[in-house]
């Protein structure tokens, strides 16, 4: 669609799977499991997943440089259907986005960091159709 800024949601998007595979790779290979590392990738993949779609619409005032997720889903609720859920995965994510510069600042147990990972997976997918079915959209109008 005109005035959609396809190639920089997809750049954002292939950063943000890029987290979300280093996290994937930390949880399956490294042992012990180092959780603070994987939930703070995870976090980060979902926020720059947010972001993707942010950029793709380019919402009024721009691109925010922030990592609340609830601000960024909010920033686009006007703009996309979001589902409740990605609002409580916000809140579950939140607290990683500070985990790497706070060590221990927060009970990690495995279950938090397979948790991290499904709901950034979920997050990404969601992002990544959303800009397929633009892209498609865009190709279809050309």
């Amino acid at each position: 669609m005109a005035g959609h800024d396809i190639e920089g949601a997809r750049e954002w998007l292939r950063v943000a799977e890029s987290d979300l595979g280093v996290a994937k790779h930390l949880f399956e290979t490294y042992y012990p499991k180092p959780l603070e590392i994987i939930c703070f990738h995870s976090q980060q993949a979902a926020e720059k997943a947010v972001k993707a779609i942010i950029v793709l619409y380019g919402c009024q005032g721009g691109l925010p440089r922030k990592h609340d997720l609830f601000i960024l889903l909010n920033q686009i609720k006007n703009m996309v259907h979001i589902e409740d859920k990605f609002y409580d995965y916000a809140d579950s994510l939140a607290p990683y986005s500070i985990t790497m510069r706070y060590p221990h600042e927060l009970f990690l147990e495995e279950r938090h960091a397979k948790e991290a990972i499904r709901m950034a997976d979920e997050m990404f997918s969601w992002a990544k159709a959303m800009i397929d079915e633009d892209t498609d959209a865009d190709k279809e109008g050309e």
